[in-house]
């Protein structure tokens, strides 16, 4: 079985890699491209990573056939469907890691204060038992 103490200290010294590597992610999640499109296809949103929009294309013959209402439904859902997805990846990029060291760590903390539960009642029965010498 693994000492408390050993692997807390495990964990509290793995943080600061482990927060380099979900900032690492981040980054190239943020910097990734992401297209979406329309229902139809006619409209297509690249965005980046951290949220940008970075081109909107629409097709010619949208442009020919559709009312202004009906190309701004279009582009709306095309540009929501990209930020949904930059979210997304974004989110996984960082939220798996985070998760699980967040929960180790409370794992560590949890069998630390048992041990130390544990500890202090044993020293609460040395001085008892010292107290019962003392006094006979």
């Amino acid at each position: 079985m693994t000492d408390p103490m050993d692997a807390l200290h495990r964990a509290i010294t793995d943080y600061p890699r482990l927060l380099a590597a979900a900032s690492e992610r981040a980054a190239t999640a943020a910097a990734a491209t992401i297209t979406a499109r329309d229902e139809s296809g006619a409209v297509t949103v690249t965005a980046s990573g951290a949220g940008d929009i970075l081109a909107v294309r629409v097709t010619a013959r949208s442009l020919q056939d559709w009312d202004a209402h009906q190309l701004a439904a279009a582009v709306t859902t095309a540009v929501n469907e990209a930020l949904s997805r930059a979210e997304a990846s974004l989110a996984q990029a960082t939220t798996v890691t985070t998760a699980d060291t967040e929960r180790r760590v409370e794992g560590q903390l949890q069998a630390f204060e048992q041990k130390m539960d544990a500890t202090l009642d044993r020293l609460d029965q040395l001085t008892r038992d010292l107290d019962r010498l003392l006094d006979d």
